[in-house]
């Protein structure tokens, strides 16, 4: 499997730990590889804004 696929599976996997348990260790972790996922040359501009903003939302309910 491709390096970006597997940091975007990584990611939705979180997300939704996150979304269906309140982790925030979960959170964390989405964070951590949308941030990665966003960084890669591979990526178009349109996925890394919404990486981006999925990272400032999920930043923001784990600290509110």
């Amino acid at each position: 499997m491709e390096h970006t696929t597997v940091l975007l599976t990584g990611a939705l996997d979180q997300l939704m730990r996150h979304q269906l348990t309140g982790c925030r260790q979960a959170a964390h972790q989405a964070v951590r590889l949308l941030d990665a996922l966003a960084e890669r040359a591979d990526v178009d501009a349109e996925t890394r804004g919404l990486c981006g903003r999925m990272c400032d939302y999920l930043q923001e309910c784990t600290y509110a």
